[in-house]
């Protein structure tokens, strides 16, 4: 396999892990939600099954997408390639995103608060979200060329 279709490759699989990613995080995270008092008073659901199941599958792509990062590429060339100037500036681009994301929902929250009740840990879990989700989406995003 030549070093161009290889790098393709590991590129897609990449942004594929990447999407992966962020569906398990969220299916980790959002039935969890509503759940602080119910958990906390040890009242389980089979809602509760669905957080567990997601966190288990988010914990493996996180796993995988570590070991991706270093050894997804033999080749000093494929992982020169996987890592040029657009992928730098794809996740400055990501971060930055992330960071308006976490700013909009902070902001969101804010006002929210002033006709719903919100707890101080609802509205961390919400930007802790937005700061795993927003950035992950942009840079697969931007990445799939």
């Amino acid at each position: 396999m030549t070093d161009m279709k290889q790098v393709e490759k590991l590129s897609r699989r990449r942004r594929g892990l990447m999407l992966v990613f962020v569906g398990s995080f969220l299916t980790w995270q959002v039935p969890f939600m509503d759940r602080y008092e119910a958990v906390a008073a040890g009242a389980i659901r089979n809602v509760d099954l669905v957080y567990i199941a997601g966190f288990l599958l988010w914990a493996l792509v996180l796993i995988a997408l570590l070991r991706f990062g270093r050894s997804g590429a033999k080749s000093p060339e494929v992982r020169a390639a996987l890592e040029d100037e657009l992928t730098q500036d794809n996740r400055a681009k990501a971060f930055s995103f992330g960071y308006w994301a976490m700013l909009i929902i902070a902001g969101v929250a804010f006002a929210a608060s002033f006709f719903v009740g919100m707890s101080a840990q609802e509205v961390a879990h919400l930007i802790i979200v937005a700061a795993v989700v927003a950035p992950l989406l942009r840079f697969a995003f931007l990445e799939r060329g």
